[in-house]
């Protein structure tokens, strides 16, 4: 008898809303918090949220409360499923750890670190869909996604650095020193942290940097998929699409070009941009 399977990803993975009926997924919230209202992906839009951030006194970032996944894992286990579940990087959040601490008390649950965030979760959400219509067991699907996690770049332009230091990741002189050099920030999310690779002088020179990164990580392999989630970063997006196009001849699809989930753009500014790259 054919397993059943329920697939739950959380919301920093910028699933659009008809992704979400598409592919039949449980989406379980990250929230933000503007000046002392909370908000979720269902209660703000991405481009209404960085507007509002511009003005705002303080925003920030919540993990789901365990009892969110507490609350999924009883409906869909009593329902006879197994279920995976996939969360942005523990480099980047606490939600995996919370997952993993949720499941202990059910049977036939999965946690997956994606070690990625945004679309790079959307590349291995795609990649066990396809796995499951397989009929792969689920232990091998799981073993599958954290390999295949490895072969997902995730770098992040920052244009501006205020927004590192209200996150505690920048210091006050760095970031005012860094604004007068017009100093740009190209990090790339590792294993455990979120690393600057490069800081550079304008915006020329930091996409130059990137297209050199990604040469180099590319070690051979060819690229699957290119995603570009920004916050408001129009003339950053078309800088990179054309180096890409040049270097790799790689067009991005204009469906990975949007604007990103509150759940990054509150720690990268408006003006950063997310560069997502699964290599095969």
């Amino acid at each position: 008898m054919l397993e059943k399977v329920k697939v739950i990803i959380d919301s920093s993975s910028d699933l659009t809303f008809d992704e979400i009926e598409k592919y039949n997924v449980d989406v379980i919230p990250l929230t933000i918090n503007i000046d002392g209202t909370e908000y979720d992906y269902r209660t703000i839009s991405n481009d209404e949220y960085i507007e509002r951030m511009r003005t705002a006194s303080t925003y920030s970032t919540s993990q789901p409360a365990i009892g969110k996944f507490i609350e999924a894992f009883e409906k869909w286990t009593k329902e006879g499923y197994k279920v995976i579940v996939l969360t942005l990087s523990s480099a980047l959040s606490g939600t995996y750890n919370t997952a993993v601490t949720a499941s202990l008390e059910f049977e036939g649950i999965y946690v997956v670190d994606t070690k990625t965030t945004t679309r790079g979760m959307v590349f291995l959400l795609k990649e066990c869909l396809s796995q499951l219509e397989q009929q792969i067991e689920i232990e091998t699907i799981v073993e599958n996604l954290r390999e295949k996690a490895k072969n997902i770049l995730t770098y992040v332009t920052i244009d501006k650095l205020d927004n590192l230091v209200k996150g505690g990741r920048l210091s006050k002189s760095q970031a005012l020193i860094g604004g007068l050099l017009n100093i740009k920030v190209l990090t790339q999310l590792k294993e455990t942290e979120l690393v600057a690779l490069d800081k550079v002088r304008g915006k020329k020179k930091l996409v130059h940097t990137l297209i050199n990164h990604i040469e180099e990580a590319k070690q051979g392999k060819s690229i699957k998929n290119i995603s570009l989630p920004n916050s408001l970063a129009d003339e950053y997006v078309t800088l990179i699409k054309s180096e890409l196009e040049e270097v790799f001849g790689y067009i991005v699809d204009e469906k990975e070009i949007f604007t990103t989930t509150p759940i990054i753009s509150t720690h990268t500014g408006e003006n950063a941009v997310g560069i997502l790259v699964e290599l095969e």
